[in-house]
Parts: structure tokens; C-alpha cells; sequence
């Protein structure tokens, strides 16, 4: 554990003994009641996706109808024999990777008998069937923010923010795993191997991890005898203190919300007792089984202090919960850091093992759990490019290697002084002159791919300064070369939103050529990446 004081001016042992009020809001009960009412109406079944069902990720395997007809993505992973747990995981606030790349990172999990269902809430690509891409910015923030100003305190207008949606789409696929492994499902008939009741577990990393804590604590005493998640793995935890973040500013989400209550204080009231509804720490408090939690002693995005607010406040006995420490979390943290990352990569698949209790299976890592770079086989994780089990941290949003303080000082401050929206950037004059001038300031020499995705994630933290919209506006095609372009980005990336990784890399210069080729047109890097960011909107 380190030493040095967070951006609160917290130590790491202050940070990590964050304890924060899990007192609920006023009409919990009765909003969590008709919550639970809307979602328990219909019973969910997996079903196999239609090929090129949903474009903006093709790779999903399977749907099923959420609580409100919404149809969910998702992609079931099988081992080779029978199935003896059962997994769903989900995803954090940035989704780049398509859901066949999230399976193959479970290899090692499935290998051990797991049937793994990665997610995708409503929205997100793979979840976009009838409600289209709800990532996208809008006047009133992004995703997180997306009806968390609904006039009215009644639960039916509380419904229309996207969060107990999401909540609801993420219950909704444990049940339906649920149902596929009691043979309930005639779509999806799974091979348990005469085991009438494998168990269900639960997985989010970020966002995601906000969202499964809600959902495991949502759960239990749902049913007769026994809990439906019997045991859950949060990383990096959002949406929790949410009295403490409203006080601190912060990135990601937080800083989403401030923005809109600076939009809307007429609505103050009401948006803060909806956070409250949705608060983790709340929830984290009915969460009664093992668990195991990815913390960090200081984080960009999701505060560490509220973090580990989301861990203290777990209702799981004290041997039956484990904290895991990272040094940064959506931060850049060196290969050390880097390192920590795989490792719980690592121990997740030992403490989801359904062949050992988790206290059995958690044994052997707890000299480990606080620092060190090797497991408990004493085999270092290789990170970064060609190593055999990367399981990259999420600090970086595309894998850009780290930049240090002042390269990214140098790197906002040419930024603001180029004078263009990050959308409009790539190939342009003023990008060319933003690398110079960062790295004359910086000493610091960046490619043009690395300096955009570094950028990127300054922006997720709330680092960059807002120029407005773009001035110009991009090209217009006929609506077949829109389709034509589409579906060249989505072969090269699997989605549409997975598009700010093309820029300045081989396979746009592929994209520009085929389109220009196939449609007669000759339209520069610059302008079809414009169209491109268009079409994404």
C-alpha cells in the first residue's frame, strides 16, 4: 500500500476506511416493491440471436426480452463438458471491445466447467434493438443521466431513468441463466451434468459493478430457501456515497450529474433522492455471501474513498468478503499497476471456481490481496503486447501506453489551444500541430493513434475542456454508401461504438480505400472519419 495522499487529500488508509450512511431514502421499500413488481411479471428466456439482428454487435449469441420488451445482447460461452456454475457478467461505463472478445477472457473460467453470459445493458452495442444508441451525448449529459430528470417522485416517473432500467436488464439475464440452467428454457438446454440446481454468480466491473451490487442485494429473499446469487465480484464500484461525490468533484458519472444539476436545480431535489433510490452503498448492506472487490487507492473516474465506501458497507460476514488492491484504478499506474489488474483477473477465476468453497479457493491468495506481482503459483502475469494472458487494466480505454503528469498537461493544454472537438481531430492540421506542441512541452514524443486515445480518456475523467461542437459539418453520402460505410467499420471493429479505435490506424487507411473504391467517391481520411462519427451519433 502506498503513502502518498489521493486528489482529496485522503491517505490510502483513509481511503480504503471510507464508511459512508446506508440509511435508504424515504420510499425505498415502496419503489424497490414496484420495481420488483415490473421485473418478476415475466418469466426470461435465452433464445438464440438471429444473425445481424442488432449490427452494432453482431457477435452476440443469444437475447432475451427484459421487463419492459427492451431485447438484451448477450453472448453465452459453454465449456466443453457439463455445466457446473453459472456466470453473467456485464460491463463498465465505456464499452470498446465486442461481446466475443469479453468471452474469450473467461476462457480460463469456462475451462473449469462455467457457463459464462456476458451482458450488454440496453443502449450499449449489442442492446440497441428499438432504443438505439443511448451512449451517445444528449443536452442533458450521457447514458448515466438519461431521464434522472424526470419531473414527479412516483415510482413510475423514477422508472423513466435508465439506471433501474439497467438494473432491472441485469436481474432479468441472471434469471434467464437461472431458468437455461434448471432446464426451463427450451432455447437453450444446457448440460448440467444431472445437476438439478448449479448456482448462479454475478460479475461488473465500474458501472458494471454498481449494477451487479444492486442486483445481488435486489435478490435475496426473492426466493424460498436459498439466494439467487451466491456469490459476486465488483470491480472498481460506482454509484455508491453519492452524498460524499455531490461534495467532491470527481469524473465519470459524478461529474455527468453535476452538470446536470448546474442545468437543472429546479430538479435538484428530486435527482438527488433518485441517487439515493440507487445509491450501492445502500444496497451493498442486503448483500449477504461471499464477495470479492477490485479496490483502488486512487482512481480518476470513480473516486476511491466511494469505492471503498461500496465494500465497507457489504453485509457479508468478514470472512466471506475479500478486498483485492490496485494502486490506480481508471488511472494510468505503470506496469506494476498493470500487473495487479491480471493478477485479479486471475483470482477471479479461482474464487468463482465451483469445484472449492470461496473461502477454500480464496486461501491461498490472501498474502497477495494487498500488493505484490505474483500469485500463488508464483507465476508473474505478462501485460502489454504479445503476452500470452493480458487481461488489460481498464485505466486506459484502447490499450495507449501511460503518459505521465506533465505530457498530459502538455497534451490539454495543446488540445485547448487547437481549438477542435476531439471527433473533428484526427487527420487534420491542427492535430498535426497539437503532437508538436505537446511534445516540444513535454519532452514527450506520442504517436498520433496513442495521443487520440489518450485523449479520449482525459475526457472520460473530465479532463478535457469542452470547445463546443464542431464548426463544420461532414459530407453527406446517399443513404446506401451510409450502409456500405457502416458495415466496413463494423468488420474491422465488431461495432459502431467501438469506432474511436480506427483513427490514424492500417485498417481506416483499408476502410477509406474500399469505400472510395466501391463508390466512386474520393473523400480524404479526415472527412469520411466525419461521416463516420455522424453515422455513430
Amino acid at each position: 500500500m502506498g503513502t502518498a495522499p489521493n486528489d482529496f487529500g485522503m491517505s490510502p488508509v483513509q481511503t480504503l476506511a471510507r464508511v459512508a450512511d446506508h440509511a435508504p431514502a424515504r420510499d425505498h421499500s415502496a419503489f424497490w416493491g414496484e420495481w420488483f413488481r415490473l421485473v418478476g411479471a415475466e418469466r426470461p428466456h435465452l433464445t438464440p440471436r438471429t444473425p445481424g439482428a442488432d449490427p452494432s454487435d453482431p457477435t452476440a449469441t443469444h437475447e432475451f426480452s427484459s421487463f419492459d420488451g427492451t431485447r438484451i445482447g448477450c453472448r453465452l460461452v459453454l465449456p466443453e463438458g457439463p455445466v457446473r456454475a453459472g456466470l453473467v457478467t456485464s460491463h463498465g461505463y465505456d464499452v470498446t471491445t465486442t461481446l466475443e472478445q469479453d468471452g474469450a477472457d473467461w476462457k480460463p473460467l469456462v475451462e473449469r466447467g462455467v457457463a459464462v453470459l456476458c451482458v450488454r445493458i440496453r443502449g450499449y452495442p449489442g442492446s440497441q434493438l428499438g432504443v438505439g444508441d443511448l451512449t451517445q451525448a444528449h443536452p442533458m449529459g450521457g447514458w448515466f443521466t438519461r431521464g434522472l430528470d424526470a419531473d414527479g417522485d412516483a415510482p413510475e416517473r423514477t422508472m423513466e431513468w435508465i439506471v433501474p432500467r439497467a438494473v432491472g436488464d441485469l436481474a432479468d439475464a441472471c434469471r434467464a441463466l437461472r431458468n437455461a440452467l434448471y432446464g426451463r428454457s427450451p432455447d437453450a438446454k444446457l448440460d448440467t451434468g444431472g445437476n438439478a440446481r448449479p448456482p448462479v454468480y454475478l460479475h461488473g466491473e465500474s458501472l458494471g459493478a454498481g449494477l451487479a451490487t444492486i442486483v445481488a442485494a435486489q435478490l435475496v429473499g426473492r426466493l424460498r430457501h436459498e439466494p439467487m446469487i451466491e456469490r459476486l465480484a465488483i470491480g472498481l464500484p460506482s454509484m455508491g456515497d453519492w452524498p460524499w461525490r455531490l461534495e467532491h468533484t470527481s469524473g465519470g458519472t459524478g461529474r455527468e450529474v453535476e452538470s446536470l444539476l448546474r442545468a437543472r436545480p429546479d430538479r435538484a431535489e428530486i435527482i438527488q433522492q433518485r441517487l439515493r433510490l440507487l445509491d450501492t452503498v445502500v444496497h451493498a448492506a442486503r448483500v449477504r455471501g461471499p464477495a470479492l472487490a477490485k479496490l483502488a487507492e486512487r482512481d480518476d473516474v470513480v473516486p476511491a474513498p466511494s469505492a471503498a465506501a461500496v465494500f465497507n458497507a457489504l453485509g457479508s460476514d468478514p470472512g466471506l468478503k475479500w478486498r483485492f488492491l490496485v494502486p490506480a484504478g481508471h488511472c494510468e499506474g505503470g506496469l506494476a499497476n498493470a500487473r495487479r489488474h491480471a493478477l485479479f483477473a486471475r483470482c477471479l477465476a479461482d474464487f468463482f471456481d465451483p469445484d472449492r468453497f470461496a473461502t477454500q479457493a480464496m486461501g491461498p491468495w490472501e498474502p497477495v490481496l494487498t500488493d505484490g506481482e505474483r500469485g500463488p503459483d508464483g507465476a508473474s502475469p505478462r501485460v502489454g503486447a504479445g503476452a500470452d494472458d493480458s487481461d488489460a487494466p481498464p485505466p486506459t480505454l484502447f490499450g495507449a501506453g501511460a503518459l505521465t503528469p506533465d505530457a498530459d498537461a502538455a497534451l490539454i493544454t495543446a488540445y485547448e489551444r487547437a481549438g477542435r472537438t476531439l471527433d473533428a481531430l484526427p487527420y487534420t492540421p491542427e492535430f498535426e500541430a497539437l503532437l508538436r506542441d505537446a511534445g516540444k512541452a513535454s519532452g514527450v514524443t506520442t504517436a498520433p493513434r496513442d495521443a487520440l486515445h489518450r485523449l479520449h480518456n482525459l475526457r472520460k475523467a473530465g479532463r478535457l475542456p469542452r470547445l463546443g461542437r464542431a464548426t463544420e459539418r461532414p459530407p453527406t453520402i446517399e443513404p446506401e454508401q451510409e450502409t456500405l460505410l457502416g458495415g466496413l467499420v463494423v468488420d474491422a471493429v465488431g461495432s459502431m461504438g467501438a469506432r474511436d479505435r480506427l483513427p490514424h490506424t492500417p485498417e481506416f487507411d483499408a476502410i477509406v480505400e474500399r469505400f472510395n473504391l466501391k463508390t466512386g467517391l474520393e473523400l480524404s481520411h479526415h472527412d469520411l472519419w466525419r461521416v463516420v462519427a455522424k453515422l455513430a451519433k
